[in-house]
């Protein structure tokens, strides 16, 4: 596990995250803020040129509330595309959660392409059994705007150019290209012509 604070210059905290930790990062990355890495054993983190992480409160006024923390359990995959900006997301993946180019992710998004524990009782009682755990992949594409306080939950793919509301919560939704969805449980409300 990496924990970065504000003390830490930029270019440390690229270099750090590439070199030790061997995240791979394309050119200009930026972390502002605090920030919490955690690669497991075969997990890999992957973020592309002039991508932008935020969790410095006087940097966004929509009141951001904890760091960006990028988890990728073992052999999990967190792929986030180019020119891409995200403020105090946490983003926690047991398979793969991929994020294509020029995508907002708005303050305090959750994405999980997981349950965490087990849905079946039996499999939650000591010894919990993680193979019981469900996940799959989420995907969002190039464009795609998430609003603050979203939760993008596993199974989702977000189509290119579509937005989804503030503070909904995206279950396992198909969303196609140029779609707005909103609610909890979101659904898809319009799609852009």
């Amino acid at each position: 596990m990496v924990q970065l604070g504000d003390s830490v210059a930029q270019p440390v905290k690229t270099f750090l995250l590439s070199c030790i930790w061997r995240m791979k990062c394309g050119q200009n990355v930026r972390f502002t803020g605090k920030t919490i890495i955690r690669s497991y054993e075969k997990g890999a983190i992957s973020i592309g040129s002039n991508t932008v992480f935020n969790s410095c409160q006087s940097k966004n006024l929509v009141g951001l509330l904890g760091p960006t923390v990028l988890c990728a359990c073992r052999g999990a995959r967190i792929t986030i595309g180019s020119n891409s900006g995200l403020s105090s997301v946490v983003i926690n993946a047991r398979s793969a959660v991929l994020i294509g180019d020029y995508v907002n992710i708005g303050g305090n998004v959750r994405i999980f392409d997981h349950d965490f524990h087990p849905l079946e009782w039996q499999s939650r009682r000591p010894p919990q059994n993680d193979n019981a755990i469900r996940t799959r992949t989420v995907i969002i594409e190039d464009d795609v705007f998430i609003g603050t306080n979203a939760i993008i939950l596993k199974g989702t793919h977000l189509g290119a150019r579509s937005i989804v509301a503030a503070g909904s919560v995206v279950m396992g939704l198909d969303v196609p290209p140029d779609s707005l969805v909103k609610g909890n449980p979101a659904v898809v409300i319009a799609r852009r012509k």
